[in-house]
């Protein structure tokens, strides 16, 4: 081996005879002499008139050797950034070889060319071409497809929303689990555990962990097959175009190729004849030096990455070959398959397997952040809604539903269900949207068949669906296969909803098409056993209602649904209300009932039907109890909607010690001029203001009749709250006070810090004293 002290020009003459027999793909090393102004056209031509190899290796050489030092230094540079495409691989390892080896097949020129020294450079220059310009021109033409194809996904799924409110979509991060299947016995384990928890911790589970980061840049650097598994809409298409994207914006001037091939939308692949025919026809084929560009893939195949998205058979002769490695050595394969795809001989053995799980609950907020900004409230006030986020496919229309100005705001939970339904079948049977209503009615009998497994799996308080005969992949899209190795021969499979709530609503679906189950279910719903069948009847109310976007109507006959509708709103009050007028009068929650006035409200809110809301609020005399609970946003919603619909009868409300949030409250203001300003509600207002830990609308609540209401017999913090609500307003303020007793344990010493910032002080009906500030 040559001295690394000696000069660029002995150095190259030392390695000649090495160098000759060594070199490979000269055209690349003259591609970049000529570039480097090394040699001229005229003289690259001369070369590459040369009739052997050889000759031209060593005629390259003889031109360089002659030129001097700097052009030696030169070529040595090239051959160094090169040195992949134009180095024979090692056949010995560095401490193998020796300065006197003259064995030319023993001399190892990537050991030789790390021992020259070169120069320091303050700026390393990397513009050396690793291929012919054909190949780097071919490279270019497929990084500007591969930016459109992603700009392209995100940009279908941004049309989703309105013109003035499309956020700028990009890849969410997404929960990567490189774990193996969790076996059988284990999964039993969980099921039985989480049947234990409580409704809004089971659906928590839904959400999946945060793993170690494993980011998509670092399946793009690793050498390994990668087999992306995950269930329908999880992310793993998403997850494919963020490696595009990366791969094509990558600063590199490393000569690689990367294809990508949608299985879903490329049936036809089936036909390529060759891998000619695969890559150039059927993704992007090079302008010119199509025989240069194919002959580079081939001689480096190791520089190769071919995505196939949604790939569930070897139909492809093409694929297969591919995937033995009979077309190619050393390319890199990536596969996106759901798990049922996955148990085939397809993907044995040499692939990374990538489980696609999802968003996580921080990334669940950050993409609602993104899409719905202030908004989001909306949708994490319920936990039904969060956990079903985890499916980014589902997450979309969410955000979509929640940003419609042509929805209600915020819109009914079913009407985003019945959304995520078309969605879902829309997207997998790359059905157009004008045509959507008539290819779900071609699928009645199987959306029927799987709402059917759907109750019947409900029923049971299970998740794990029996007897599944349906076996149209589209309207499998919303369930996870399951599959268990019973024998070394058989593997059996068992099917579950993405989400639980998916599986109620198609439950409810099944119920609605059979009407006489209708009465059965509601009286199920008031025993202990079948408690949990009343989260059916939400989505039941709203799926009776024709209104856009619609579902029933295409898979049962109008005058059905009209006919199920005009007596079913009657029938769950007059089945719900007596219940419920019995629990309060025992002051009980053990009398068997498991709905409330909320639930109820719910309901309502859901069916969008004024008349159902009168006749419930005839019933209940035009008074609405909500007295001792604790209100979410979407209940409180629900009340301000069936409050709303009383015209010509004022409705008393009771909202004693009753707990209800600031985002909440937002929503019952709306309908306060419904309500009769009864002498208590003012001061239960005031109460729950004061004594909430949330910022709230203290100016809005005064602007309702222009007075603080406090109970004379309040607790000392609640008047010293209201002490400091009195000293941010921007003018006096009237006090007005409420007792029932003789002799009231009275807070009222806590108004004199305040008293310069009141106006008056009266009870509900005298005015007690009033005070003129003087300057």
């Amino acid at each position: 081996m040559a001295c690394t002290s000696q000069s660029a020009l002995d150095y190259v003459k030392h390695a000649k005879p090495h160098l000759i027999s060594g070199l490979k793909n000269l055209s690349v090393i003259l591609e970049n002499l000529k570039q480097k102004k090394v040699l001229g056209k005229e003289e690259v031509s001369n070369i590459k008139a040369e009739k052997t190899d050889e000759d031209k290796i060593r005629t390259t050489l003889i031109s360089v050797i002659k030129k001097g030092e700097a052009a030696c230094y030169e070529l040595l540079k090239i051959i160094d950034m090169t040195r992949k495409r134009t180095l024979e691989k090692p056949l010995l390892s560095p401490e193998e070889n020796s300065d006197d080896d003259t064995e030319t097949n023993k001399f190892d020129l990537h050991h030789w060319i790390s021992c020259f020294s070169f120069k320091e450079d303050t700026q390393v220059d990397t513009n050396y071409l690793q291929g012919p310009r054909s190949c780097h021109r071919y490279q270019e033409k497929l990084k500007s497809k591969a930016k459109k194809i992603s700009n392209d996904f995100w940009a279908a799924s941004k049309k989703w929303f309105e013109g003035n409110k499309r956020p700028d979509l990009s890849y969410t991060s997404l929960v990567l689990d490189t774990e193996e299947s969790v076996c059988p016995s284990k999964i039993k384990k969980i099921k039985k555990r989480k049947s234990k928890l409580s409704r809004p911790k089971k659906l928590r589970t839904y959400i999946p962990e945060e793993k170690p980061d494993i980011s998509p840049s670092e399946l793009l650097k690793t050498d390994r097959n990668i087999l992306l598994v995950g269930k329908p809409g999880i992310g793993k298409t998403a997850l494919t175009h963020e490696m595009l994207r990366l791969w094509a914006e990558r600063e590199s001037k490393e000569l690689d190729y990367m294809f990508y091939f949608d299985m879903r939308e490329t049936a036809h692949i089936a036909n390529a004849k060759n891998l000619e025919e695969l890559l150039f026809s059927f993704s992007c084929g090079p302008g010119e030096g199509k025989d240069e560009v194919l002959q580079d893939i081939e001689s480096h195949s190791d520089n190769v990455t071919i995505i196939f998205d949604g790939l569930t058979d070897l139909s492809s002769p093409v694929v297969e070959k591919l995937l033995n490695k009979d077309l190619l050595p050393l390319p890199k394969i990536i596969i996106t398959c759901r798990p049922d795809d996955e148990d085939t001989k397809l993907f044995s053995g040499n692939f990374y397997r990538v489980e696609v799980k999802g968003f996580s609950e921080q990334t669940i907020k950050t993409y609602l952040s993104a899409t719905l900004g202030e908004d989001q409230t909306k949708v994490l006030s319920s936990v039904e809604l969060v956990t079903l986020c985890h499916v980014p496919m589902y997450a979309l229309m969410m955000a979509v539903c929640f940003s419609s100005k042509h929805a209600p705001q915020p819109c009914t939970i079913t009407e985003i269900y019945i959304n995520i339904v078309r969605y879902c079948l829309q997207m997998n049977s790359r059905t157009k949207n004008q045509k959507l209503n008539s290819f779900i009615k071609t699928k009645r009998e199987e959306i029927l068949s799987l709402a059917e497994a759907a109750f019947l799996a409900t029923q049971q308080k299970t998740v794990n669906l029996t007897d599944l005969t349906c076996e149209d992949s589209c309207v499998l899209s919303f369930l996870k296969p399951l599959l268990i190795k019973v024998a070394p021969t058989e593997t059996i499979a068992t099917y579950a909803f993405l989400h639980y709530t998916v599986q109620e609503f198609f439950a409810a679906l099944w119920i609605l098409m059979n009407p006489d189950k209708i009465r059965d279910v509601f009286q199920q719903c008031l025993t202990e056993e079948k408690k949990h069948l009343k989260h059916l009847i939400p989505f039941m109310c709203r799926l009776l209602n024709e209104k856009s976007p619609s579902l029933m109507k295409h898979l049962i006959p109008d005058q059905d649904l009209k006919n199920t509708s005009n007596w079913f709103f009657k029938e769950l009050i007059n089945t719900f209300l007596p219940h419920l007028c019995e629990q309060e009068e025992a002051d009980t929650e053990d009398s068997g009932l498991h709905v409330d006035i909320l639930f109820l409200c719910q309901c309502l809110y859901e069916s969008q039907s004024p008349e159902a809301c009168i006749y419930l609020l005839d019933k209940l005399d035009y008074h609405l109890d909500l007295s001792g609970k604790s209100v979410d946003p979407y209940p409180c919603c629900a009340v301000a909607y069936v409050v709303t619909q009383s015209k010509e009868r004022k409705i008393r409300l009771n909202l004693e010690d009753v707990t209800i949030s600031e985002q909440g409250m937002r929503q019952l203001f709306g309908c306060f001029k419904n309500v009769q300003w009864s002498d208590s509600l003012p001061r239960q207002l005031w109460e729950i203001f004061l004594i909430s830990e949330e910022q709230m609308d203290f100016e809005t609540l005064l602007s309702l009749d222009g007075n603080l209401h406090l109970p004379v017999d309040g607790e000392k913090q609640l008047y010293e709250r209201a002490v400091e609500v009195m000293q941010r307003m921007p003018t006096k303020v009237n006090v007005c006070l409420y007792w029932d007793k003789e002799t009231p344990a009275c807070q009222c010493e806590s108004l004199l810090k305040a008293f310069q910032f009141i106006s008056s002080v009266s009870n509900n009906n005298t005015v007690m004293m009033k005070h003129r500030h003087e300057k």
